[in-house]
């Protein structure tokens, strides 16, 4: 039932809010975090202060943190067992603007996941579909 709710919610929010479909052929992280529209860069209105991701028994926890966010519209976690090819494995919306530290965690369960050499990243998404990704983390 409760992921029913969950699948419920996460269609809601994506009829009222829209859905930024994740890009799996652009891998590379933005290290200076700047948004991405076209083939310009500008500064991304979202500061992002760290990412990390640990083993919690058989599930990986993604954690982040932001100094402040504004026009922020979602956050996606994505996977990758290659490298190369991410897969968005969660939406965690925000359309909140802050100046304050905010933090995210999701918990992986690694369903159908056969491989333990994981990577993730967090693709910060802004309300006019502009999108930069963080840096690629592996479990600690």
């Amino acid at each position: 039932m409760k992921k029913f709710i969950v699948l419920l919610y996460i269609t809601v929010a994506t009829l009222l809010f829209g859905y930024a479909k994740a890009e799996g052929n652009d891998t590379r992280p933005n290290p200076a975090y700047g948004l991405k529209k076209s083939n310009t860069v500008i500064d991304f209105p979202v500061q992002l202060e760290r990412v990390t991701v640990k083993f919690i028994g058989d599930k990986a926890e993604i954690s982040w943190s932001t100094l402040a966010e504004k026009n922020s519209k979602q956050f996606e976690v994505q996977r990758s067992t290659d490298g190369e090819n991410y897969k968005t494995i969660a939406i965690v919306f925000t359309l909140e603007d802050s100046n304050e530290i905010k933090h995210y965690s999701f918990k992986d369960e690694l369903k159908g996941v056969k491989t333990k050499k994981l990577l993730y990243r967090i693709k910060l998404v802004d309300t006019v579909e502009g999108y930069t990704y963080s840096k690629t983390v592996t479990p600690a």
